[in-house]
């Protein structure tokens, strides 16, 4: 369990500096002037360039704890973790952004305001959905890294 949260974490770390911070400042360096959201096409593609970013980060996670756990199942663990500490990130610091903008909830809309229940059930059905995701994509990359974990390991063992 310590591979998958060593390995989440580390991919995590990465995909926010490369997905959030590094395609943020280059949108805003290729279209100065623009703001940043997606609106713009050009900020568009690299918002949906991250998001395919982020996905291969959680499959990347998965792959290399399978790699060094030998259990594929790990690797969804993996996935998970990178999500959540991107994620947590993220909420942190945007570039461009508001800090704590995205804990800002606003007026709730033309419906009037939600109830807690509401509300609850609309967080915990996302979450599960987001994270579900990222578990899957973490155990399709821990699948392979784990068979490659077992032919490393075959080859290196000295034959009797």
């Amino acid at each position: 369990m310590r591979i998958a949260l060593k390995w989440g974490a580390l991919i995590g770390v990465a995909t926010y500096l490369l997905a959030t911070v590094g395609l943020t400042l280059l949108a805003l360096a290729l279209f100065p002037g623009q703001p940043v959201d997606v609106n713009h096409p050009g900020i568009f593609t690299l918002s949906c360039l991250g998001i395919f970013g982020v996905l291969f980060a959680c499959s990347a996670a998965g792959f290399f704890t399978g790699r060094e756990s030998l259990q594929d199942g790990y690797g969804a663990v993996a996935g998970m973790v990178a999500l959540g500490v991107y994620y947590v990130l993220g909420l942190l610091y945007t570039p461009g952004v508001k800090p704590g903008a995205a804990l800002d909830t606003g007026s709730a809309g033309p419906g009037g305001a939600q109830s807690v229940f509401a509300q609850f059930v609309f967080a915990a059905s996302s979450a599960l959905i987001v994270f579900g995701i990222a578990a899957l994509m973490g155990w399709l990359g821990g699948r392979p890294g784990a068979n490659q974990g077992h032919r490393r390991r075959a080859s290196t063992a000295k034959p009797k």
